[in-house]
């Protein structure tokens, strides 16, 4: 009687790749979102940075600062942020409003449109008039 070797098929081969490949794929494509998300964070907590150092910077200044609106750019982290500042009054006259938006640094170069438009942080902050001119 002849003896029969056990072993894989070609067809059960082809299977078991084909499954490696999918699930391969799966993977690659969940780190790639983690890469993105982690990036996205990267910028966002850069640009909390510079609105942050923005409002420091007015609270410091010893002139009251003028209602209206200004912008301009800073470098941080190796990139170029735009933000702008908008200062209002309020119903109180020794207060004012501060809100200051932060984009993207590919606003700051005009890269895309939608960077332009989307601010990446929006801060607030009241100041008050108390040992300033």
């Amino acid at each position: 009687m002849p003896s029969r070797q056990r072993g894989f098929t070609l067809i059960e081969i082809l299977v078991a790749v084909a499954i490696v490949a999918i699930a391969m794929g799966a993977i690659i494509a969940g780190m790639a979102r983690f890469v993105d998300n982690a990036a996205y964070l990267r910028e966002k907590t850069i640009a909390v940075w510079v609105a942050h150092d923005r409002l420091a910077e007015l609270e410091l200044q010893r002139e009251w600062p003028d209602v209206g609106k200004s912008n301009g750019e800073t470098e941080m982290a190796g990139a170029s942020w735009k933000w702008e500042l908008e200062v209002q009054k309020t119903g109180d006259e020794h207060l004012r409003r501060v809100d200051v938006r932060v984009l993207a640094p590919e606003a700051a170069h005009g890269k895309t449109s939608a960077a332009r438009e989307a601010a990446l942080v929006k801060l607030s902050a009241f100041l008050a008039d108390s040992g300033r001119k």
